[in-house]
């Protein structure tokens, strides 16, 4: 089936007032950002709270060095995920990038797939992925597969404190040669500065804990900025078609497209995040 975001959390409510969840799902989309949301919404729907502090929720994505999710992570969270529930009566694996399992042989994937042929009870695993056609059919044919969309503009509510940001980025003038330098340098900024909000925010918790928590809330905050970002030169593009622009004139919105879909490619794939900016905007003028 294929959902927009909101359809898609809504669907899911009803399904939990009715007790009639599965024990599996694969979410997939062209926007990892959006994934990830999705993710994180309906685990937080199924918790009852908030995913990251609470002892029942698991998060696997790949690993930083190797690119793919190890069997090792697979064997450690199936372990747990047998195991009693520590708060509620229910626990909430969330798998990111659920195609790399498949990689290096596919060792992660045939680890993975015990589990889903005898799911642990009181068990919902939701998995994301950019290009499900990677997995495994023999994964494929035991989840619930939804297609989730959003509409060009789409702004939720948890967006809307990003808008400032967005807005000073746009108010930057494209023609100025330093421009790619003030836009790494802005977003840098708002990088670290989302950083200090969420380390003082989770100051309480362990050490282990706290470096989870904000890198994985700093992952979706970045990733949602980015979306924004994309949205808010899509609009510009429309802007000019419906003025009968030339083609000439909105080119440079384009590029800016093409620049950050590739940012968002390369932080997701593990390349480092100050490497990664540089090369994005230095070189740039839009």
């Amino acid at each position: 089936m294929s959902l927009s975001y909101e359809s898609c959390i809504q669907l899911f409510k009803k399904g939990i007032l009715n007790q009639r969840i599965a024990s599996a799902y694969l979410f997939s989309g062209s926007d990892a950002s959006l994934l990830l949301n999705v993710g994180m919404a309906l685990s937080r729907e199924l918790l009852e709270g908030d995913p990251l502090k609470h002892p029942d929720f698991y998060f696997v994505r790949p690993q930083t060095k190797l690119k793919r999710i190890s069997v090792q992570q697979i064997k450690e969270v199936c372990q747990q995920l047998y195991l009693k529930a520590y708060k509620e009566s229910r626990k909430v694996c969330l798998i990111l990038e659920a195609e790399s399992m498949c990689l290096g042989g596919g060792e992660a994937a045939n680890a993975f797939l015990k589990t889903l042929e005898e799911p642990p009870s009181h068990t919902t695993i939701l998995l994301t992925s950019t290009r499900p056609l990677s997995i495994f059919p023999t994964i494929l044919s035991r989840c619930i597969r939804v297609s989730v969309y959003s509409s060009p503009f789409e702004i939720s509510t948890e967006d809307q404190e990003l808008l400032a940001e967005v807005q000073k980025w746009m108010q930057i003038d494209n023609g100025e040669p330093i421009a790619g330098f003030k836009k790494m340098a802005l977003l840098n900024e708002f990088i670290q500065k989302t950083k200090a909000e969420l380390e003082k925010e989770n100051e309480e918790e362990s050490l282990e804990e706290t470096q989870t928590l904000i890198h994985i809330k700093l992952m979706d905050k970045r990733e949602r900025f980015l979306r924004l970002l994309e949205q808010a030169y899509w609009q510009k593009i429309q802007e000019e078609l419906k003025k009968g622009s030339p083609k000439k004139s909105f080119w440079r919105y384009v590029e800016a497209i093409r620049t950050i879909e590739q940012l968002h490619q390369d932080l997701r794939h593990a390349v480092d995040e100050s490497l990664a900016i540089e090369a994005a905007f230095l070189p740039q003028t839009f």
